[in-house]
């Protein structure tokens, strides 16, 4: 249940990112013609641009969604304590979500601030945003928690804590 409470945020930004990019395509792919310029001669095609920012939002979904993919994994093996084995690409990805989560910690910190001396600083009129916005500091503080853990799961003795079998070197024997 725990594992469950603690991947919500997850699961939000993830299903939010999806959702953002499908509109992205949708919007990119709908060619209705817009006024031509004063000349009468379009500069440039609309589709090219629309296909540089999908392909760009694409990119960064790829990335975002790797890392928050891989904050899964670790929240769960730390949760049954064992060791992830974290190569490069899975820091990239846990580095790509604290330097896309953890700005918003400050940012919230402001907001908190903000509302505290009586200015309006919440906008309810997008609820996905604001939803999104909200769990954005919870995966920046669940990151770090669980690398916190899993750190702390390296320094455990080994018999309290389980490695994978496709992590564990084979046994040498001296001859």
């Amino acid at each position: 249940m725990k594992k469950l409470i603690t991947s919500l945020p997850i699961f939000i930004v993830l299903a939010d990112m999806v959702y953002g990019f499908v509109l992205n395509i949708s919007q990119g792919l709908n060619l209705q013609q817009s006024t031509p310029s004063d000349g009468g001669l379009a500069v440039t095609p609309d589709i090219a641009f629309n296909s540089l920012q999908i392909i760009a939002n694409g990119g960064m979904m790829v990335i975002i969604g790797f890392g928050l993919l891989t904050l899964l994994q670790l929240n769960g093996t730390v949760l049954k304590r064992r060791i992830l084995p974290i190569g490069i690409f899975r820091t990239l990805g846990l580095l790509a979500v604290l330097a896309f989560s953890v700005p918003s910690l400050w940012e919230w910190g402001n907001a908190l601030i903000s509302a505290a001396m009586g200015y309006p600083v919440f906008n309810f009129g997008n609820p996905r945003y604001l939803a999104s916005a909200f769990c954005m500091p919870l995966i920046a503080l669940l990151c770090l928690k669980r690398l916190y853990d899993w750190y702390k799961l390296h320094r455990l003795p080994q018999a309290d804590t389980v490695v994978p079998a496709a992590a564990q070197e084979p046994d040498k024997k001296v001859v």
